[in-house]
């Protein structure tokens, strides 16, 4: 009887010791959880684990820890809409600013040579009022 309990301590220190738990060991929660993580992990998308963990233990620890993953799942989708959305507004800005600054050069080549006709005018001005004197 001693050796039996002897076998079974010594058993259950070296499971512990190995930081494996034995999956019959490990509350049904906690493993559709940990099964909700591995289908995170693969698929990158909202586990069907996490709903089914919340239909079956609403009252468990690792639902509340499955819905603050899907909340920050859906924070960062939204997060990831917006930054889209920033970057096709921002190329389209860029576009908008390589118009605008090629307008700006054409009407300062514009400016340059109506400049240079007002000085021929200018000219022209002051060598008829030249003759007529």
């Amino acid at each position: 009887m001693r050796l039996l309990f002897c076998l079974s301590l010594m058993f259950l220190f070296t499971g512990c010791a190995a930081g494996v738990v034995p999956q019959w060991l490990t509350p049904p929660d906690q493993q559709i959880f940990v099964q909700g993580m591995e289908e995170f992990d693969a698929a990158g998308g909202e586990p069907e684990a996490f709903a089914a963990l919340q239909e079956d233990y609403p009252d468990s620890p690792w639902t509340a820890k499955a819905q603050t993953i899907q909340t920050l799942m859906e924070t960062i989708q939204k997060q990831q809409k917006a930054i889209r959305r920033l970057k096709n507004s921002q190329a389209a800005s860029n576009q908008q600013n390589q118009k605008l600054l090629q307008q700006i050069e054409s009407l300062e080549n514009d400016l340059e040579t109506l400049e240079a006709e007002r000085t021929k005018l200018r000219q022209l001005l002051i060598e008829l009022e030249q003759r007529d004197r």
